[in-house]
């Protein structure tokens, strides 16, 4: 086997690891392989450390670092990566990753036109005839992840009626193809979306979902049971503090601290429709310190109160 070979199949190698603990255990177990990516991957060229900085800057979102996350994406350029060589990881381009990460992380900094703009460039297929069988289930399977990416990221900026638009979307295309496996993840955002919007949603669907979740492993519970749990919230808000302890549980166990802010701030919301004022406003303090810490605008926002106007930049530090 030729050099470079060797130096691909151990790149390669190690970034299916990654890939695998991700999905299996989010950063918990992840994050200390992203940390090992460049080098093996750099000899690849660009488009390998170009992996290898998405796959860290995609952890340290997960836990909650957003600044660092934005240091490494903003560093990269599209332009400059030869898709012949990207399409060897057999994983989605770096042309849909990179700009998705992106507008999730500028989203959760608090700067929502760059990150919408980000998202511009995910609407692949937008124009396109629904997908059929007809069309190969790679290109199915890259409309399901950009239609996701889309409805995971008005999700945070809680625009429930984009995002039920868009997971709708998503879940039509895995019919087709679905490589990354996100049908079940596109029902809770959807069930998501229906309860944010008060309007009837899926319950059987959305504990079908959780189920096969479940069995994928404890992150994909995790991230699942946040979605559902904030459901639940905004269908009866003063009896949802169990399901979002549980929600903050499942997600401590895997180092998933990305929605920790959000779901302080529910469990507060909460405990006061409840009366419990005392732990209201405990968890209310909880929630703006967690946020204030991550520099998370999107979520600090609506604990203070202000709706900023301008993009905190993520060397700038909040006001006390």
């Amino acid at each position: 086997m030729k050099p470079v070979d060797n130096a691909r199949h151990a790149g390669d190698a190690l970034y299916q690891a990654w890939l695998a603990a991700d999905a299996e255990a989010g950063p918990q177990r992840a994050y200390r392989l992203a940390c090992r990516l460049r080098d093996p991957l750099r000899q690849l060229g660009r488009v390998g450390a170009a992996r290898a900085d998405w796959a860290l800057a995609h952890s340290l979102f997960w836990m909650g670092r957003f600044g660092e996350a934005l240091t490494l994406l903003s560093a990269l350029r599209l332009e400059v990566i030869d898709p012949r060589v990207d399409a060897g990881f057999r994983h989605i381009g770096l042309e849909l990753l990179i700009p998705a990460q992106l507008s999730w992380t500028l989203a959760l900094l608090g700067d929502t036109p760059a990150a919408l703009a980000h998202a511009e460039s995910l609407k692949i297929g937008e124009n396109v005839a629904t997908p059929t069988r007809h069309i190969a289930g790679h290109i199915a399977g890259h409309i399901a992840y950009a239609s996701h990416a889309l409805s995971q990221l008005h999700c945070f900026l809680d625009m429930p009626e984009t995002s039920l638009t868009w997971s709708r979307r998503a879940r039509l295309a895995t019919e087709h193809g679905d490589p990354c496996e996100l049908a079940e993840s596109a029902r809770l955002l959807e069930y998501w979306a229906q309860s944010r919007l008060g309007v009837a949603a899926d319950e059987t669907g959305a504990q079908q979902a959780l189920a096969a979740l479940r069995r994928r492993g404890p992150a994909p519970e995790a991230r699942a049971f946040s979605l559902y749990a904030q459901a639940l919230f905004w269908q009866s808000p003063r009896h949802a503090v169990t399901q979002l302890d549980s929600a903050l549980d499942l997600n401590a166990r895997c180092s998933l601290h990305l929605w920790q802010a959000r779901l302080f701030h529910l469990k507060s919301l909460s405990l006061d429709a409840a009366g419990r004022l005392a732990e209201a406003e405990r968890f209310l303090h909880l929630a703006r310190e967690t946020a204030q810490h991550q520099r998370a605008r999107l979520f600090l926002d609506p604990i203070t109160g202000i709706e900023s106007p301008t993009f905190a930049a993520p060397h700038m530090e909040f006001a006390a």
